[in-house]
């Protein structure tokens, strides 16, 4: 237990590490930009994300246990995201075999296991019993308008830094997030959110942005979330941006004879998949 307690101290700690943890940029960062600035650069560059394919993603999941932190092995994947509908479908698989196909919209999953054959399904109750899952209200949230993310709001707090701007979201005396903003590209790196409690919540943190069709978008997501103990890693390969997806992908499938569990209703415990029973 203690070593497990150890594990979740220095992830957090680094989390709270500030700028010092980004990526090494090329060359002294530029001239401190106003808050006005800063806020108006990020919103030109939501404005300009619609949508996300590719066929060469890296899915990493690691999950805190007892005897500290343990590393599923690497899945190859395919990902298609769409913030207009919003509509996430992801591929996972291992040496060629699917492991799961995940199908979600603002306010639903389709979860299809083949190696179990089971179909989990359900609305946002179902997504809290699933924090090893990245869905589609959290990616609209990351790289949509930094109004959501409370940037421009008169409570919130902006502090430049050697490395970045950290915007601190208020209510009152309540810290509700952090979010840093690297100086050099002007690019959200980190997001911080806390609970009511002020313990960290969910960590997101965001590097290796490469420049396509005039967007910086970053090549490699890490999502910490220390209370569920689980990181998810995904690295895109190759990926697409702007391309219509057609509605079929993000549309749940009818699979006769596989076994249903609706997570609304039954506990995660009920999964096969997950080391359940039926």
């Amino acid at each position: 237990m203690r070593r497990l307690s150890l594990a979740m101290a220095l992830m957090v700690g680094a989390a709270l590490g500030g700028c010092s943890l980004l990526p090494a940029g090329v060359g002294p960062p530029l001239p401190a930009l106003g808050r006005t600035e800063v806020v108006q650069m990020l919103r030109e560059r939501a404005a300009n994300f619609r949508s996300v394919q590719d066929d060469d993603l890296t899915l990493i999941i690691e999950v805190v246990t007892e005897s500290g932190m343990r590393r599923q092995p690497a899945l190859g994947g395919v990902m298609a995201f769409d913030s207009l509908r919003p509509g996430l479908w992801l591929r996972a698989e291992k040496l060629g075999q699917k492991v799961f196909s995940l199908r979600a919209g603002a306010d639903y999953l389709w979860l299809e296991i083949p190696d179990t054959k089971e179909v989990v399904t359900g609305g946002r109750a179902a997504f809290a019993k699933l924090p090893q899952l990245v869905l589609p209200y959290d990616v609209m949230f990351w790289f949509g308008s930094p109004d959501w993310l409370g940037l421009s709001w008169g409570s919130t707090v902006m502090t430049i830094e050697p490395e970045c701007y950290r915007f601190d979201v208020m209510a009152g005396s309540l810290l509700l997030r952090s979010v840093l903003v690297d100086r050099r590209r002007v690019v959200v790196t980190r997001i911080l959110d806390y609970d009511l409690l002020g313990r960290l919540s969910t960590e997101v943190s965001m590097d290796r942005h490469e420049e396509a069709q005039g967007m910086l978008f970053p090549s490699r997501l890490t999502v910490w979330r220390p209370v569920a103990g689980c990181r998810i890693q995904l690295r895109l390969g190759d990926p697409e941006f702007n391309r219509t997806i057609s509605g079929d992908a993000f549309r749940p499938l009818n699979r006769p004879g596989w076994r249903h569990v609706d997570l609304d209703k039954e506990p995660l415990s009920s999964v096969k998949a997950f080391g359940g029973e039926p």
